[in-house]
Formats: C-alpha cells, sequence, structure tokens
C-alpha cells in the first residue's frame, strides 16, 4: 500500500494507535483476577513469529515476516508506536539509490560508501556488516520511496566527515517513514498489540528461544509462543543504570529518545547469555533547555563560546561533532551570544521561546555581552573579548579561527546583548546485541542463541563504533536490519 501527500501528525498517529491498540485488544481472551492469581500467565497464544517493539525497525520487521507468510505479532508497550524513528527529522545514509539519482549524483555507489563506513572506525568492528550495510541501504531507501511512496526531498543532503552527498531524507520527518511502513504491515496481515511490555523471554530445556511473556497495563501476563522471537526494542536512552555502565561518559547528557526507550528488550536477552557490543558511545543534537528538538534559538549565525567565553567550533559545522565536544563540557553547556538585531529577527514559536527562556533566567540580558554573562555567573571580560575578536573577523569577512562561511559572519553589535544557555541531548546509544547478517543474536562465545534475532538500535554496536558516521545511518540501520531481521526470522519458523 503506498502513502503520499502530507505525513499526519504525530499527535493524529498517537490517536490512531491507541484505538487500534483497542481493537487488537479486543481479540484477547479476559480473564478473572481469581485465575489470574492461580496461575502467573494467563493466557498463551501461537505465533510464526513475535516482533518486541513498535518503531522503524520492529514494524518493518514484522511486515517482512508477515510478507513471508508467517502468522505475526508485534507487541509495542506504549500505546502507540514509540519507537526513536517517530521522532526523528527522516534522514536515510545510502548509495546508489533513485533519491540520489534524481538529485544529480551519479555515479554513487556501496564500494565507495564502504569505504567511508571503515574510515569511520568501522574497521574496528565485522567487516561483514560493515558491507551489508553498504550494500543494502541503498536497497531501503528504494524499497521506502519506490515501493511504498514515501515521500523525500528533492536535495540530497552532505553529512558528517563524508564528501558525497548521501543523506536521503523524508519530506517531512520520520513520520513519512513509519506511518507508511505501518500501513504496509497491516496489509500484510501483521497484528498490532499495544500497551503490553515484554518481561521474560522464554527459552525450552536446550537454550533455544521458544516465546515471550508480556504484562498488560492491569498486570497480567501472557505468554505468545514463537517459532521465531524478533527484539527491536530500541535504544536505553533512558535507563540511567544503563547507560552509567555502558556510556559513563554521557551520564550528564540529557535524552529527548522515546519514552519506551528504557532497555528492558536488551535485558531479557544479556539475561539468557547474549553478546553485548558496544564502546561507549551516544548519537545526539544540539539542545535548547527553553525547547524540545532542533530549536532555530540555535543560530548559526550567533556566536557560540564555552564557559570560559572562547569559540569553541564552527558554528555552521556538523552538529554531531559538535554535540561530542558539548557533552564533554563542565554541565554539557554551551553559550549563544545574541544582539538585539538577531532578536528582533525572531519570529513566532522561537520568540516565544526566547521569552520563556528569560523568564527562566536560563538567557540573560545586558547592555553590554559582558553584562549578560555576568548576570549568568561568567567571565564577562572573557565574553567581550571574544566578541571583538568575532566582529572584527566578521568585519573582515574572514573566519580565522574555524573558517566559518562568510554568509554566516554577521556582526554582533546592536545592544542589548544576551547569551542564552545551550546544552545537548542525546538521540540513541551505540550499543547492544552481537548479530551477525542474518541478524541473529549472538552469544559470548559468537553462536547464534536459536530462534532469537533482533534489528534497531537495541543492537546498532554491531555497526556504529563509538561516534556516529553521519545523519542518516542509524535510522536506515533500523529499516533495513529489520527488513533482513523480519525474512530471516520468518524462514527460519516456517522450515
Amino acid at each position: 500500500m503506498q502513502t503520499k501527500g502530507r505525513a499526519m501528525s504525530r499527535r493524529q498517529f498517537a490517536g490512531m494507535m491507541a484505538a487500534g491498540a483497542a481493537v487488537a485488544m479486543a481479540g484477547l481472551p479476559s480473564c478473572t483476577p481469581k485465575q489470574a492469581a492461580a496461575a502467573e500467565v494467563s493466557k498463551s497464544f501461537d505465533y510464526d513469529v513475535v516482533v518486541l517493539g513498535g518503531g522503524g525497525a520492529g514494524v518493518t520487521a514484522a511486515g517482512k515476516a508477515a510478507e513471508a507468510g508467517a502468522k505475526t505479532v508485534l507487541i509495542e508497550k506504549m500505546g502507540w508506536l514509540a519507537g526513536s524513528s517517530s521522532l526523528c527529522l527522516g534522514g536515510f545514509y545510502g548509495a546508489g539509490n533513485e533519491v540520489q539519482k534524481r538529485a544529480g549524483v551519479e555515479g554513487d555507489t556501496p564500494e565507495a560508501l564502504l569505504e567511508y563506513f571503515l574510515s569511520c572506525n568501522g574497521d574496528k568492528l565485522d567487516y561483514d556488516i560493515q558491507e551489508f550495510c553498504a550494500y543494502h541501504f541503498g536497497e531501503t531507501i528504494d524499497w521506502l520511496s519506490e515501493e511504498l511512496g514515501v515521500p523525500f526531498n528533492d536535495e540530497v543532503y552532505l553529512k558528517g566527515k563524508d564528501t558525497v552527498k548521501r543523506q536521503s531524507k523524508c519530506k517531512n520527518s520520520g513520520m513519512d517513514a513509519l506511518s507508511a511502513v505501518y500501513e504496509w504491515a497491516k496489509s500484510q496481515n501483521v497484528e498490532f498489540i499495544f500497551s503490553h511490555t515484554a518481561e521474560t523471554l522464554v527459552t525450552d530445556g536446550s537454550g533455544a528461544v521458544t516465546g515471550v511473556i508480556v504484562r498488560d497495563t492491569t498486570g497480567r501476563r501472557y505468554q505468545f509462543n514463537a517459532k521465531s522471537v524478533i527484539v527491536a526494542t530500541g535504544g536505553f536512552c533512558r535507563n540511567a543504570d544503563m547507560i552509567a555502565e555502558y556510556m559513563p561518559e554521557y551520564t550528564q547528557v540529557a535524552t529527548e529518545v522515546g519514552l519506551g526507550c528504557t532497555g528492558e528488550g536488551l535485558q531479557m536477552g544479556l539475561d539468557l547469555g547474549a553478546d553485548y557490543i558496544g564502546h561507549g558511545g551516544v548519537n545526539g543534537i544540539l539542545w535548547c533547555p527553553v525547547a524540545s528538538g532542533q530549536s532555530k534559538l540555535i543560530d548559526k549565525k550567533a556566536m557560540w563560546v564555552d564557559a570560559s567565553g572562547k569559540r569553541f567550533a564552527n558554528e555552521g559545522g556538523q552538529t554531531h561533532d559538535i554535540f561530542y565536544q558539548v557533552a564533554h563540557f563542565d554541565g554539557a553547556k554551551f553559550y549563544a551570544v545574541y544582539d538585539q538585531a538577531m532578536v528582533d529577527a525572531l519570529k513566532g514559536v522561537p520568540a516565544s521561546d526566547f521569552q520563556i527562556g528569560l523568564d527562566k533566567g536560563v538567557f540573560t540580558k545586558g547592555e553590554t555581552v559582558a553584562e549578560a554573562a555576568e548576570a549568568l555567573g561568567l567571565d564577562g571580560a572573557a565574553f567581550q573579548a571574544q566578541l571583538d575578536e568575532y566582529n572584527a573577523m566578521c568585519e573582515a569577512g574572514s573566519d580565522t579561527q574555524f573558517k566559518k562561511k562568510a554568509a554566516n559572519m554577521v556582526a554582533l553589535t546592536q545592544a542589548p546583548y544576551y547569551v542564552l544557555t545551550m546544552s545537548v541531548s542525546s538521540h540513541g546509544t551505540f550499543g547492544g546485541y552481537h548479530v551477525n547478517t542474518d541478524f541473529q543474536v549472538l552469544d559470548t562465545d559468537g553462536n547464534p542463541i536459536p530462534n532469537l534475532y533482533s534489528a534497531g538500535e537495541v543492537c546498532s554496536g554491531t555497526f556504529i563504533y563509538d561516534d556516529y558516521p553521519a545523519g542518516g545511518c542509524g535510522l536506515n540501520w533500523a529499516y533495513t536490519s529489520g527488513r533482513f531481521a523480519g525474512t530471516n526470522a520468518a524462514n527460519a519458523a516456517l522450515a
């Protein structure tokens, strides 16, 4: 089924999901409190494939499993499709696809993309996985755009340290892809069950996974028996203990990931002896404390400084690179300097956000930048000295510190001045299950755990080492791993 035109809003989609949940759960037999108390599991159900997690990876995996002929159910603990892919901007990284070609990017190849992945610490990971991603990421973009009708921008973007434009971006947001894949998965007869939390993977005497026990919102437990189980439960940015254990350098960084990304799906497999692979990295963006997402108050025409009042980066540079710098600053903070001309240029919601920042005291105002900085307890003289140097470079038309483009070099000379407290936010964890190119979950000896598969962020440490290669890699990993995990799990179940 194709979906074209403007994507529905997240609120509309969440409402649709809640309604779908009610319909789906109407088919589950109820049981009395006495029966629930008499046995830990109230009822059992039989499927070929059970998928845990309703983000891009899980919905894609479920659809592909059903397409291959497997009786498939997807179980999501929230009341809607709550994966981080529902919140993202919708960039997909890949080479040699039709979106690229329509944008005039000719001659790009998977071989060239593989070289780039290997240069981004991919050489420290399984070569086969790097090769797999390089050769199949473009296919996934074509599947979404050509077969499912997902709308993409006409332009393709340069990201990371790459020299080739390889990011294809959905016209509206990541919901363009997720809503299209959801509709397609329903057309393949995938059953969706919401507001049910997976608690335990079930195994037989040999250690093979045979199902999962889930809990509903009333505390009743159900057992879903399956010939294959796919864990696609996302990362664990909202689990402080896991961040402290696996990503200790990022404990001070706030997060905006999906509410369901709390790590239980990963822990279930680790409890069975699954191998963990990860090297302490997270994905993230620049963040404004008074506005979620990529606020327009994070303006590359401002001057950005650290707590000492020194510029630390090209304000128009790659946001992921700047994220990794700021994440290691004390308090994970940086500061944006505005003058009145920049404030006057704000319109609509950003102007409202600006006033909220002033009211909360995270933004300050002064007749000089020194006065505004001192109101935040910062070194006013250092801020003034840096602004004077910055304005001189703007007048000369050349950033001799960080090579910022001349078009973004605008002198800040109109009093009053403002200092805005800014920060960073994590958008994903690079660590989880160790998988092979069939997306089987491996144990600590490197052997597949029978009947257990994984897709998406919960196994992203297999593909990404520590720093993000480029915007769109994580989202394409989710959908590509979902495509193959679903098909492979179904084929094994039906063999």
